[in-house]
This record gives C-alpha cells, structure tokens and sequence, in this order.
C-alpha cells in the first residue's frame, strides 16, 4: 500500500500485517528511510524495524485497520519527513529506548 503524508510528501509503500488479535505491524518497503544527520537510528521505530505508531494498550482488535493504523502511519511519516529537517521528532509519544529494541 502506498501512502503520502501530504502533497508535497514522497509516498511511502508500506505492508501492513496482523494476526489477530495482535496488534498490526507496519514495516516500510519504500524508500529506504534515511537518517538525520547526527542520529544514530530512526525515531519511533520497534527492535524489528517496524513503525512505532501507538502505545501499548492503545490499540485494540475490533478497531477497524483503516480508521486507526493506516491514518496513524500516515502521520508517522508526516513526522519523520520533519524530523529529517530539524532533527527534532514533533509527532509526540513514547520513543522506545535504545535498551528496549
């Protein structure tokens, strides 16, 4: 599935895959996501290079896919194109430390 933040935005194919009733992982086919000068790994990113989209708990299995997980993806990619200008993720959250992936 190929996604665009905004307008101006480059899309992002992504795959979203479940088994119920665990939580959806979203991994990012293309492009290659890049670092920000100076960081060290990506924001917001699981230890299997999945997209960090919510909090535990906070998504459950009757929340239908296409009203949480791909507006939140959406808005993930939104943040990090920022991110990759400033360095600075905006987008708010919990970013899993480095002792946690």
């Amino acid at each position: 599935m190929d996604l665009q933040p905004t307008p101006i935005s480059r899309r992002y194919t992504v795959k979203i895959t479940q088994q119920s009733p665990c939580t959806p992982k979203v991994e990012v086919l293309a492009p290659v996501l890049r670092l920000h000068p100076g960081a060290t790994r990506l924001p917001h990113v699981n230890h299997d290079d999945t997209l960090c989209l919510h909090q535990r708990g906070e998504w459950r299995s009757n929340m239908p896919i296409a009203d949480t997980v791909l507006p939140w993806t959406s808005e993930w990619f939104y943040y990090y194109e920022i991110w990759l200008i400033t360095g600075e993720w905006t987008g708010g959250g919990d970013w899993p430390a480095a002792s946690d992936i």
